[in-house]
């Protein structure tokens, strides 16, 4: 998902970039706890008919599906936020908080666009100056990366932009 706000009259830019969430995190608990009721009732029916070995399994696979599903929409709420303004562009990356920052200069940045495959969607956009370059946008897909390269390319090569 890209979002962009232009802020104030020192047009400055933030993008705030993040992968698709097709469930809340509410709606993913209500279908690991109906899942798990439907997993103990089978158990509990097998038990009663005398193989009590299936329980544990049962258990045993809902820890894993627990686990997996906690593993995997903590990836959707993955973060990248770059603030352009005439002075400074500043990278952040992040799940529900900041991890890696970058910031570069802006009159001296550049936008990477390449492709690195033989496919069409193996695309790489990274951004950066003097030979530090940070990717971005990594888990866009490719109409998502055409929208980011173009409105970046538009921020970044403004004339009016880079005059300070």
């Amino acid at each position: 998902m890209l979002r962009i706000d232009k802020a104030g009259p020192d047009r400055e830019y933030r993008i705030v970039l993040s992968p698709n969430c097709s469930i809340s995190w509410r709606e993913l608990l209500l279908f690991y706890l109906l899942t798990c009721v439907v997993a103990l009732a089978i158990g509990i029916f097998f038990l009663l008919q005398g193989l009590w070995l299936v329980l544990p399994f049962s258990g045993l696979e809902m820890a894993a599906l627990g686990a997996c599903l906690y593993l995997t929409s903590r990836k959707v709420y993955r973060r990248e936020v770059i603030t352009l303004d005439r002075a400074r562009t500043r990278i952040e990356k992040g799940v529900r908080r900041v991890d890696q920052s970058w910031e570069f200069e802006t009159p001296w940045l550049r936008l990477i666009d390449e492709r690195t495959g033989a496919r069409e969607r193996d695309r790489r956009l990274a951004i950066g100056s003097h030979g530090n370059y940070v990717e971005i946008g990594g888990f866009l897909g490719l109409a998502e990366k055409d929208a980011l390269a173009f409105q970046l390319k538009d921020c970044i090569i403004r004339d009016d932009f880079r005059a300070v």
